[in-house]
């Protein structure tokens, strides 16, 4: 197993964004780098993708048994986690036509380690956080952040856990929408970003039209 990977001292700056509702308020929190402005800016040009960890990025489920495992393991506050090197490209190649945003129980340890375990470009990403709502093996209690920081933007959410009350949310919403369920032994795959992305360009085609319109 690989050695425990430490938190990154450059997360140490945090700027926390309310979004207010009529109902209770949920939190995002965007880690900053060391010496950078602490204004925060978003590209709302691009679609939004939640990205949920366990089952997408860490994946469990596959046998112990077998030989040829889907990736190494890290150690994460003493959980060994499996994750495939191949992830972190996957989330680049998505991070060019998507505004990334961690949607898991991870909270803001996911910009602590996945990060660096990922060698992702970048040191951190939007992160929603939940106020202790978080149930594992289901998905609905994370609508509320989701909904409050998607707003009227388009978003996709890519979970291993998509339940019914998740699709009744997604039918709702007036802006583009997609889920995208993955197996837990899996996680995210090539075919996985080639929907989101085709997706991506449909919603761009849709926007340009538009625009072109009025």
């Amino acid at each position: 197993m690989s050695r425990p990977p430490m938190p990154l001292s450059r997360l140490s700056t945090r700027v926390t964004v309310r979004l207010t509702t009529l109902s209770q308020p949920s939190w995002i929190s965007i880690p900053l780098p060391h010496n950078s402005s602490t204004s925060v800016t978003i590209d709302t040009q691009k679609p939004i993708l939640f990205v949920d960890v366990d089952g997408v990025i860490s994946l469990f489920g596959f046998p112990s048994s077998q030989s040829d495992l889907p990736g190494r393991f890290h150690w994460v506050d003493g959980i060994a986690h499996c994750i495939p090197e191949e992830v972190g490209g996957r989330l680049e190649r998505l991070a060019e036509r998507f505004e990334l945003v961690w949607a898991t129980g991870w909270e803001e340890k996911a910009n602590e380690y996945l990060p660096f375990i990922l060698k992702l470009s970048v040191s951190a990403l939007p992160v929603l956080t939940f106020g202790g709502r978080a149930v594992f093996g289901s998905s609905h209690w994370k609508l509320e952040a989701i909904e409050e920081y998607a707003d009227c933007r388009p978003a996709a959410w890519i979970d291993d856990n998509i339940d019914d009350q998740c699709e009744r949310w997604a039918k709702r919403r007036e802006a583009p929408t997609l889920l995208v369920r993955t197996e837990s032994p899996t996680g995210l795959t090539d075919k996985h970003v080639k929907q989101l992305l085709r997706w991506a360009d449909e919603v761009a085609a849709d926007q340009e039209h538009a625009a072109a319109e009025t």
